[in-house]
């Protein structure tokens, strides 16, 4: 079995493969305060939890945007499963190609969702990762991470909302009946699930006519992508695991 991790600035997301099926997924909150055995005791319950055994992995390989926490993550898990696990990055990269710019120079999130779009849908194509920041990834007809788009995520809006307008409560996002509030929280969840699937929409068409291509495929992936996908006018593919799986394919070319 493989286990891979992508490492987020919120949480962190597990999934284990034997041979090509993903058995199961599990998650993590991200803490920079946990040492190493604390994770490896989070990781030894979720095992447990899944019945898995520790020894029954050949591997694993993390993607990660938190430096800090990458260290004691992979210690955890060389303790748990007796292995060191694959970073992605330079050296790990699924040799995906890169316009302009070193394949080092980006996220290694960025990394994983590009190699698991370009090994699983048509090209051109564009991933939309709504995580804790909106990313617009553009992978072209030839495979090549052309580049992205960056800006705040869906959570990011909400509680910078909440902070600093002192009228407006926090909220859970969901996907409200109308666009039209008719209350503060309609409003808010109005103004954040459409408008971010408004964003979208418009980024969409602005890349299809910067790349000059009319058939695009766009996948949508990360935390909120599934009620925001649900509102865009966009044919989009919702892929919950899709950076699990460029997991995956990076460590099966490594």
């Amino acid at each position: 079995m493989l286990l891979t991790v992508d490492i987020g600035n919120t949480s962190i997301t597990l999934g284990a493969y034997k041979n090509n099926d993903l058995v199961f997924t599990a998650r993590l909150m991200t803490d920079r305060e946990k040492n190493g055995d604390e994770y490896a005791a989070g990781l030894t319950d979720i095992l447990k939890l899944n019945n898995a055994e520790p020894d029954g992995f050949e591997g694993a390989i993390i993607s990660s945007v938190v430096p800090e926490i990458t260290g004691n993550f992979s210690l955890a898990l060389k303790k748990v499963i007796g292995k060191e696990p694959l970073l992605v990055g330079e050296k790990y990269n699924g040799n995906l190609k890169v316009h302009i710019l070193p394949v080092s120079y980006l996220g290694a999130d960025l990394i994983a969702a590009s190699v698991g779009a370009t090994e699983k849908y048509p090209l051109p194509c564009l991933v939309a990762d709504l995580g804790t920041a909106t990313k617009i990834l553009v992978i072209d007809n030839d495979g090549v991470f052309r580049g992205c788009t960056i800006s705040p995520g869906v959570k990011i809006s909400l509680e910078a909302l909440a902070e600093r307008a002192s009228l407006l409560p926090e909220i859970s996002l969901e996907r409200p009946e109308r666009v039209i509030g008719e209350n503060t929280v309609e409003c808010m969840q109005s103004g954040i699930v459409y408008g971010t699937a408004a964003m979208l929409d418009g980024l969409v068409k602005r890349i299809k006519e910067e790349l000059g291509a009319e058939n695009v495929t766009v996948v949508a992936t990360g935390g909120y992508s599934k009620t925001i996908a649900e509102c865009c006018e966009t044919e989009i593919i919702y892929d919950e695991n899709l950076l699990l799986d460029g997991l995956k394919v990076i460590y099966n070319k490594a």
